[in-house]
């Protein structure tokens, strides 16, 4: 009795570690699977905000990104599709894109998820347009010419899943970072 108590207290423990390390294992999985697609939606996301308010492009592509209430608050969408744009006298080929994750944390089971980026362009091709041309040089000289810079900023991203996919509900600007 003695010998079958011991091998049953031996297989037990063993069974146990093994779960433990099964559970450890299957967590990691999820754990690296939500934080490589939390990754590559802010990344691909916050490229086509700014794709939206440099380039013109269609601001209803956003939707695959962002929650739609947070597309309508958003003050850089706005700024960046009205009149007072600063890109909108600018013919803009393109952008260097770059966002920096500092951190980010979302357990498995858990719908809201945390990140934080830091967004730059460091570079934007683009000249000013020809009817603009006169104006801009009268107003500012041969530095109106080219694009105003966007400016380098580091946020704190709320993300929320529903349904099984991400979306990015808030961007809270945590600092405006001078080059």
């Amino acid at each position: 009795m003695r010998i079958l108590r011991r091998l049953l207290s031996f297989v037990a423990s063993r069974l146990f570690l093994v779960t433990v390390v099964f559970a450890l294992l299957v967590i990691s999985f999820y754990l690296a699977m939500n934080t490589a697609n939390i990754w590559v939606l802010i990344d691909d996301g916050l490229s086509a905000r700014a794709g939206v308010v440099l380039m013109g492009e269609d601001a209803m592509t956003l939707t695959s990104y962002f929650k739609q209430e947070f597309i309508n608050q958003d003050p850089v969408l706005q700024v960046g599709l009205s009149d007072a744009s600063p890109y909108r006298d600018y013919d803009i080929r393109g952008f260097d894109h770059r966002v920096k994750m500092v951190s980010v944390w979302s357990w498995p089971w858990e719908t809201v998820a945390r990140a934080e980026v830091i967004e730059s362009i460091p570079a934007i091709d683009g000249t000013i347009k020809s009817s603009r041309r006169e104006a801009a040089l009268a107003e500012g000289g041969e530095e109106r010419l080219v694009p105003p810079k966007w400016d380098t900023t580091r946020y704190r991203v709320t993300l929320t899943r529903t349904a099984g996919r991400w979306q990015i509900t808030n961007l809270q600007v945590l600092e405006q970072i001078s080059e």
